[in-house]
């Protein structure tokens, strides 16, 4: 499934590698919209190895350019990842049919005892639909 998921995200949007990381290897969010103004923050990392930790720390949501949301792996199952490669995974924000929406999601990989890296990225924006 995690296959299909990057091929899927790679369609969407423009994956970032992160060349300088010892602990990242790409890392890819992109916003899509779904019905009844429901909109999904769709988000995927990538490793060189195993990392004790991989995936989102946060996700931030913004509607019409202003900030109404975070959501945070320590109250949002799903966004991280424990001794894994690989993680990806959406969230489902529940916005206003008419508003535009996009995130920034950040991200985080390491390894417990050796070190952390992070990265941020800046999504699509989407109008959320009936």
């Amino acid at each position: 499934m995690t296959v299909a998921v990057l091929c899927v995200l790679s369609l969407f949007a423009p994956i970032a590698s992160a060349r300088d990381s010892y602990y990242i290897n790409t890392y890819v969010a992109y916003v899509t919209a779904s019905t009844s103004g429901k909109v999904l923050i769709t988000f995927e990392i990538s490793a060189p190895r195993t990392m004790s930790e991989i995936g989102s720390t946060s996700i931030m949501v913004y509607e019409n350019g202003t900030h109404v949301k975070t959501y945070s792996h320590t109250t949002t199952s799903g966004m991280m990842a424990y001794n894994k490669i690989i993680h990806g995974n959406y969230i489902t924000h529940q916005g206003t049919v008419g508003k535009t929406y996009n995130a920034t999601v950040i991200f985080k990989s390491g390894i417990t005892g050796s070190g952390f890296d992070n990265r941020t990225y800046y999504t699509n924006t989407v109008t959320a639909k009936s």
